[in-house]
């Protein structure tokens, strides 16, 4: 019996110990959330609006230090009051004008956050968006003179808090661009494509979506030109009709339409070249397949060259004629044509094998 008892009281005596233990631990948790009634509020709205003043005092006379450190205990001391509002833009203010811009950055967000009614909501927005600019087209060096004073993981980050912050704002579609921007500088050009869709497909018919469109049809052509794939070269041409559509009155539709040929000239380049492999590699059937497209686009100078081969292989037996027929049209529709053909291209840096004889 008695070792029950002693049980039971060590059983209870942990459950005592643990419920203060938890309660002491939300309890600070919550320190900061806890509600304040009117009177208590119109107090501490009192006292914050009298440091409120105080800091700005200081700061009218030129002494910044004080100033910075009293905003900064506005904040700290009574953080739900509209005088911390008008505080931590203050002190994020002094920090910006310090040069101390990662930590006025943050204290911006952090006004943003907490007073999401401030009416220096679009300020605030407008000083990060030139803060996190201003770091993105910075030539200064890092820590001991090595790298950027941020790193574009961080310029990232920056940018992506703007635009979830203050997704109705100009800054938000502008922080989205700057996102590619540091993507594409980084050769991070699939990620740099995947921001620029966001403000095509989110900021439709603005100025944002235009310059969003045209960085897509650039960053499709590094990616084409990079690659041995054909589907490539009709992913720029694509990008290169939505833009020349959607934005005909724009001053670089001319350069984008004047680049779709050089572009198809490009491609066909690309399919006389594979011709040619194939047709080294003794499988004719196959050349004829890659030849017969190129010919199928006169436009280009590889189009004459492609038929000379042909020539020259129209007097070598085919192996399977009918199957070679069947096979027209395996690079697909060309978008400047409108074609009404299936696309089949293989992935890059591979040579397809469309014929027969290639399995052999």
């Amino acid at each position: 019996m008695n070792r029950i008892f002693q049980r039971l009281f060590l059983g209870l005596l942990a459950l005592s110990l643990t419920t203060v233990h938890a309660d002491g631990f939300l309890g600070g948790l919550k320190k900061d959330d806890k509600k304040l009634n009117s009177e208590q509020l119109t107090t501490q709205e009192g006292s914050a609006n009298a440091m409120l003043e105080k800091a700005r005092g200081y700061e009218s006379s030129g002494k910044r230090r004080q100033a910075r450190d009293t905003y900064k205990a506005v904040v700290k001391s009574y953080p739900r009051t509209d005088a911390a509002a008008e505080a931590q833009f203050s002190y994020a203010k002094i920090l910006e004008a310090e040069g101390d811009d990662k930590k006025a950055f943050e204290q911006y967000q952090e006004l943003l956050v907490r007073h999401r009614n401030t009416p220096k909501f679009n300020e605030a927005v407008g000083n990060q968006f030139q803060i996190a600019d201003t770091l993105r087209n910075s030539t200064k060096k890092g820590f001991l003179g090595l790298g950027a004073p941020v790193q574009p993981s961080k310029l990232i980050e920056m940018f992506e808090q703007i635009a979830e912050t203050a997704p109705y704002t100009e800054f938000a579609p502008k922080a989205l661009l700057n996102i590619g921007y540091v993507h594409s500088k980084q050769g991070e050009t699939d990620q740099a494509i995947a921001a620029f869709k966001t403000v095509v497909d989110t900021y439709q018919s603005s100025d944002y979506a235009t310059e969003a469109q045209y960085q897509i049809f650039k960053l499709r052509g590094v990616t084409a030109e990079q690659s041995n794939s054909p589907n490539k070269d009709r992913a720029q041409v694509e990008a290169g009709i939505d833009f020349v559509s959607q934005n005909p009155d724009d001053q670089r539709a001319m350069e984008v339409q004047s680049n779709l040929q050089s572009i198809e000239e490009r491609s066909m380049e690309k399919l006389f070249t594979t011709g040619e492999f194939y047709e080294k590699s003794n499988k004719p059937d196959s050349a004829r397949i890659y030849y017969r497209e190129v010919v199928k686009n006169p436009n280009t100078p590889w189009a004459a060259k492609a038929q000379a081969r042909l020539n020259v292989l129209d007097r070598v037996p085919q192996a399977s004629p009918p199957t070679v027929e069947k096979k027209a049209g395996f690079f697909g529709a060309n978008p400047l044509k409108k074609d009404k053909v299936e696309m089949r291209t293989s992935e890059d840096n591979v040579i397809p094998l469309p014929a027969a004889e290639a399995t052999e």
